[in-house]
């Protein structure tokens, strides 16, 4: 037991003088983990920047603007009299997207005809895209419903009655695991474990890049590498259960989104992806034959790694192919688990596949890590 922890020892002081290291392993991590939340900070778009080209100019379409202005998701800064004045604006900046309504807007509606209201935005930032377009497409249902209700009405149908032929049922919306259906609370908990899953990776393969380099031996005895392997491994996943600890147990307070806080088995999962991590480092490090090299490559391929656990894309719309490569990526499992368990609440039985794959991933890349150091020790002494 004392010589293992005489290599976690050893391997910490190495960390020490790594300037490198320190720079992804402490300060990549802590700048990333707090960087990332500020952009999210408001969770949804709100107010955002709307124009109105009002060719109808009667109660109706100014009932129109007014309900639309009211929502939470579109601001009316601009009411122009022309769309290549719309335009303008828009391509000045100074809104995000413009309505056009159209002439005869109310006397059309009163005569039962469908109205054709002209929607103009940037449809490239999808996020504002949405927001004006929910508002918008909000407004015009509540007005088309009034209206309806109202001719009912003054058919002699009862309000109550009009009201339930025009809307037979109400709907209600109850968002789980996101009440603010906010883009925070959505990536945040995710990129949280990405983060950690590559600066671990990134750190380790420029330490064994700078070993292949120098042809610096993993240990003195081949024998002794599966023991090795396994303690510097663990002065690894010490550290980074102290970043999982600030990340998983004080970040939510600190940012506001919902965590449930079920300590053991986000730890288990947290820890076996940590292991697996750092296996994995190990056995892609054999094509770094510079310290250089392994930065630039993991640095490059980090946008993979982001893509196939799911986070930019969702993984139905990935081919299977590809999500089955994507299983081998420790962090993979990982976020479904963990995500389940600390953001979903589930229990340790629920996520019982993540856990088992977790751990073949671990076999599978300890046995791997063995072989790949043993080949680089045999090409040292050539």
């Amino acid at each position: 037991m004392k010589k293992f922890w005489d290599i976690i020892k050893e391997e910490f002081k190495t960390f020490l003088n790594d300037q490198g290291m320190l720079l992804v392993m402490v300060i990549g991590v802590v700048v990333y983990s707090l960087f990332y939340a500020v952009p999210y900070a408001n969770e949804v778009v709100k107010e955002v920047p709307f124009g109105i080209v009002d060719f109808d100019k009667t109660t109706v379409s100014r009932e129109f603007i007014r309900n639309l202005d009211s929502t939470d998701y579109v601001k009316i800064v601009e009411k122009v009299p022309s769309l290549d004045e719309a335009q303008k604006k828009f391509y000045e900046g100074k809104i995000s997207g413009f309505a056009i309504i159209p002439k005869d807007f109310q006397k059309d509606i009163y005569r039962g005809k469908q109205v054709d209201l002209s929607l103009y935005v940037d449809s490239a930032y999808m996020i504002i895209y949405k927001a004006i377009y929910t508002g918008v497409m909000q407004t015009a249902l509540e007005t088309g419903a009034r209206i309806e209700i109202g001719r009912l009405v003054k058919m002699g149908i009862p309000k109550q009655t009009a009201i339930a032929l025009k809307q037979p049922f109400q709907f209600v919306q109850v968002p789980l695991y996101n009440p603010a259906g906010g883009y925070e609370t959505y990536v945040y908990p995710v990129i949280l474990i990405v983060i950690l899953h590559q600066t671990l990776i990134v750190a380790l393969g420029m330490l064994q890049g700078t070993r292949n380099e120098k042809k610096i031996r993993f240990c003195k005895n081949d024998k002794d590498i599966p023991f090795v392997l396994l303690a510097r491994a663990t002065f690894y996943v010490l550290l980074y259960i102290l970043y999982g600890a600030f990340i998983f147990l004080i970040c939510p307070a600190l940012c506001r989104y919902p965590m449930c806080y079920n300590v053991l088995p986000l730890f288990v999962l947290y820890g076996l992806m940590l292991y697996s991590a750092v296996f994995f480092a190990q056995v892609i490090s054999y094509g770094f034959r510079t310290r250089e090299s392994s930065l630039m490559i993991l640095v490059v391929t980090s946008l993979v790694f982001i893509f196939l656990p799911g986070l930019i894309w969702p993984k139905e719309a990935i081919p299977a192919a590809v999500n089955a490569g994507a299983l081998f990526i420790p962090a993979t499992a990982a976020i479904d688990g963990i995500t389940k368990v600390n953001v979903q609440g589930a229990t340790f039985f629920q996520v019982g596949f993540d856990f088992i794959w977790l751990l073949l991933l671990n076999v599978i890349y300890f046995v791997a890590a063995i072989f790949v150091t043993k080949k680089l020790h045999k090409e040292y002494e050539r």
